[in-house]
């Protein structure tokens, strides 16, 4: 769990320097686009992350602010991690809750930590990303810290393309 919170703030850290010009920062570099998904390469430090990313088609409730939120599949490849899917949002989510991803009929549950969400076990996420690769859309559902009950549709449209890049061509 230590982990996939220091990668979280590692990516948050990618981002946040590279938006604004960090010297050691490359930008996201664009590596395809893949129908609903999106795959990028980014350094800094030494650190290479490779990430497919989608962003939700629809987001309920429609009368609130839900900031950024992204779906990301990420390979860490300098720390040899490959497949780590996290929701990223433009707020916190309530503390000690969980997420609650919908694939067809299969369910899981991600905890949770300030903007961001994981699965617990790399078991699980080979069968989300399993999951994803046959789906045609994905329900992310979680609570903010407000309390206010969130919901989300992904389109899968894409993400085995998208995933077979960052696993094909990023070392």
């Amino acid at each position: 769990m230590l982990s996939r919170t220091l990668h979280f703030a590692l990516f948050l850290i990618l981002v946040t320097v590279s938006a604004v010009g960090g010297a050691q920062a490359e930008d996201p570099r664009p590596m395809g686009t893949f129908k609903d998904w999106h795959a990028y390469k980014m350094t800094q430090a030494g650190k290479i992350a490779c990430f497919a990313v989608s962003s939700p088609e629809e987001r309920l409730p429609a009368n609130v602010n839900h900031g950024n939120v992204f779906f990301i599949v990420t390979n860490w490849v300098t720390d040899d991690t490959n497949g780590e899917p996290s929701v990223v949002t433009g707020y916190s989510f309530k503390e000690d809750s969980t997420v609650t991803l919908e694939v067809g009929s299969a369910k899981w549950s991600m905890f949770t930590d300030q903007k961001g969400a994981w699965l617990r076990t790399t078991d699980e996420e080979k069968a989300l990303i399993t999951a994803m690769k046959s789906g045609s859309s994905m329900r992310v559902k979680g609570t903010s810290a407000r309390g206010t009950a969130t919901e989300y549709r992904v389109s899968l449209a894409g993400i085995t393309a998208a995933i077979k890049e960052i696993d094909t061509n990023c070392k």
